[in-house]
């Protein structure tokens, strides 16, 4: 399914701040979820639940810092080191 774009043509002029990476995008998301989701049903999750929101929340760090890694190599950013 491809979303037609020319519905929001203010979001197609959108420009991303320079200083805004994977890693700063994923924690502002975790956090609205936190706020907006999880934490008004903490006294209805399970000890399971909880544990399964920890691992979701590991990986989805996990992978933005392995897209800022992408992010910082693509802008030149890295160690000399670190593409051996």
């Amino acid at each position: 399914m491809r979303f037609n774009t020319d519905q929001f043509a203010s979001d197609n002029n959108f420009k991303m701040p320079e200083d805004v990476d994977a890693e700063y995008v994923t924690e502002q998301s975790m956090s609205a979820l936190w706020d907006m989701v999880i934490a008004p049903m903490q006294d209805q999750l399970t000890d399971e639940d909880k544990t399964l929101i920890g691992v979701i929340g590991i990986t989805l760090k996990l992978v933005a810092h392995k897209a800022k890694c992408y992010e910082d190599i693509q802008k030149g950013n890295h160690d000399k080191n670190s593409l051996n």
